[in-house]
């Protein structure tokens, strides 16, 4: 009790019990805080100010970081289109597209080396018309698809890359291959796709191959072509002709699902125009003839194409074969010869004869096959007609015309001799004349002139120089 009245004291004056508005008075007297105490109490404050301290340093580094890479991405971006401005200037009217160009990936060259053991044989894809195609794997695992364009051998080596960037970037569909990113370090132009596990499809049709494809895959294959260019010429925000539709064009995903590849002679058209006057760029046996003859592009010249492709499914032959005996190596001419005799299924491919098929459903394709190769581009069908006549397998109303054919009987080296676009102004009758109706364009020397002809690409010299 000695200890407690000592520490705590209350101190009563003789008016305390008075009604005052003067209350007791409580005089507290504390013992001092230990040094131990106010030593713990002093490093709590200070651990206290070191974390706030490293804290609002990590943070700072954080937002510093990435407004680095905000503004380097920024800077890629601003590089590109400055390029694209840049190549606008060089090269006069260039085939890109303003604006609509989403975001993309940029990959370092190294990055791209590490990913495709910098561009070993081994991982070699294929070759396309621009330069090689490899197979690459990122750092997390991602398969990836590595086109490297050759600037070196082609003189519209960065114009075809800028337009191939803007382009696919700017549209989407599941049946058009994905652009990942690109890479455009110091000389090189690289664009990087989602990798296709099935490759492409010529690599199934026309090479030797362990898979076999049923008729119902094949189908699945000629309907999403048909789908993805329906996008292009249709249903897109701008009005797009592919115009280089082949095999090695289709890739095919591990369900064998297509997606059109291969955007860099692709071009887009003003809502005004039926069609535009270029210069011809194209593959062998797959161009339409007022194309090629008169450098008259629309969509019907990607239908036209279409329309080989498909006979090209269907037998597992190339579009021209000069191996086989000379009425047989023109794949379009031969098949109308057999649909002339109604022997149209001695085409198909025997693989297919083996595991079985549906007669009527492939008859339903080679009609659609040829009402794309009809002569003139107004008399095939739109896509979106197409897509409407293989979805719901409509019978045919419309009775197709001989189709248009390059004749390669004559010899182009031979200046004597011409390429003859071949057409039939009167619908086909069975057991009607072959020859009494044709009509011919032929096309002059001087028009040939003007094209580098050979098996596999042709391009035109003017375009080139």
């Amino acid at each position: 009790m000695p200890t407690l009245t000592k520490m705590l004291q209350l101190e009563f004056q003789p008016h305390c019990f008075l009604l005052s508005p003067r209350m007791p008075r409580r005089v507290l007297q504390e013992k001092p805080p230990s040094p131990v105490a106010l030593k713990i109490s002093t490093t709590r404050h200070e651990s206290e100010a070191l974390f706030f301290l490293l804290g609002g340093i990590v943070v700072f580094i954080i937002l510093m970081i990435l407004v680095i890479i905000f503004w380097k991405l920024n800077k890629r971006k601003a590089e590109l289109m400055e390029k694209t401005a840049s190549a606008t200037q060089q090269h006069g009217s260039v085939d890109l597209i303003s604006g609509n160009l989403r975001t993309i990936s940029y990959f370092g060259l190294n990055t791209l080396k590490r990913a495709t053991k910098n561009f070993h044989p081994e991982n070699l894809l294929g070759k396309g018309g621009f330069g090689p195609v490899y197979k690459g794997k990122l750092p997390d695992g991602t398969l990836i698809a590595v086109k490297k364009l050759s600037l070196e051998k082609s003189h519209q080596g960065e114009k075809e890359f800028l337009a191939e960037v803007r382009l696919i970037t700017s549209i989407q569909h599941k049946n058009l291959v994905r652009l990942l990113g690109c890479c455009t370090d110091g000389p090189q132009r690289i664009l990087v796709y989602e990798y296709m596990k099935n490759r492409s499809l010529d690599l199934l049709i026309h090479e030797t191959s362990d898979q076999f494809l049923n008729w119902s895959t094949r189908f699945q294959i000629i309907l999403g072509v048909a789908r993805g260019l329906q996008y292009l010429h249709e249903d897109s925000h701008l009005r797009i002709v592919h115009r280089d539709i082949k095999a090695s064009n289709i890739l095919l995903d591990e369900k064998f699902q297509p997606r059109i590849g291969d955007f860099g002679l692709a071009r887009f058209f003003p809502e005004d125009q039926a069609y535009l006057s270029t210069q011809f760029a194209g593959t062998l046996g797959y161009t339409a003839p007022e194309y090629a003859i008169r450098g008259e592009l629309s969509e019907k010249a990607d239908i036209y194409s279409f329309g080989v492709l498909v006979l090209e499914i269907i037998s597992c032959r190339k579009n021209t074969d000069l191996t086989l005996p000379s009425e047989m190596q023109y794949l379009p001419e031969y098949a109308w010869k057999l649909y002339e005799k109604s022997k149209l299924m001695e085409i198909v491919d025997p693989n297919l004869h083996e595991h079985g098929f549906v007669e009527k459903d492939v008859m339903q394709a080679f009609h659609v096959a040829f009402l794309c190769l009809q002569p003139h581009a107004d008399l095939r069908p739109a896509m979106s007609e197409i897509v409407a006549l293989l979805t719901f397998k409509v019978e045919m109303v419309t009775t197709p015309m001989r189709p248009a054919f390059l004749d390669r009987r004559r010899i182009m080296d031979d200046e004597n001799h011409s390429w003859e676009a071949i057409s039939d102004s009167e619908a086909f009758t069975p057991g009607g004349s072959d020859s009494s109706s044709l009509r011919k364009a032929t096309i002059s020397k001087d028009q040939r002139s003007n094209f580098s002809v050979k098996q596999g690409t042709i391009s035109s010299k003017e375009g080139n120089r």
